[in-house]
């Protein structure tokens, strides 16, 4: 069987890659390092630039003088709030002791 050159030309292009757009990258100003997911960040709060969500929780934590049943956990829209857990057997439940919004809207 005798290929044509369409056929030669269509596998030519067939293994064509084309580079890959890259968007902007966003360093973390707290840590300095690279944000490869931009869909977890969260505008810093000192520099509106976006920072690594692991990153602002740290940061909230030595911010915040926690107890050892108390925690940091995220609200959701933008907000973050100091819990405190309780220790009973069957009650495994959390209070929100202070919210803290750290996005604005």
């Amino acid at each position: 069987m005798v290929t044509s050159n369409h056929h030669k030309k269509y596998r030519k292009h067939r293994r064509y890659r084309a580079p890959r757009k890259r968007g902007p990258r966003y360093i973390c100003p707290v840590c300095e390092k690279p944000i490869n997911v931009v869909s977890t960040a969260i505008i810093h709060k000192e520099t509106s630039k976006k920072a690594h969500f692991d990153c602002i929780i740290k940061e909230l934590k030595k911010s915040y003088q926690l107890k050892p049943n108390e925690g940091i956990c995220y609200l959701g829209g933008g907000g973050f709030g100091i819990i405190e857990t309780s220790k009973g057997d069957r009650n495994k439940g959390f209070v929100i002791k202070k919210r803290i919004q750290y996005e604005t809207r």
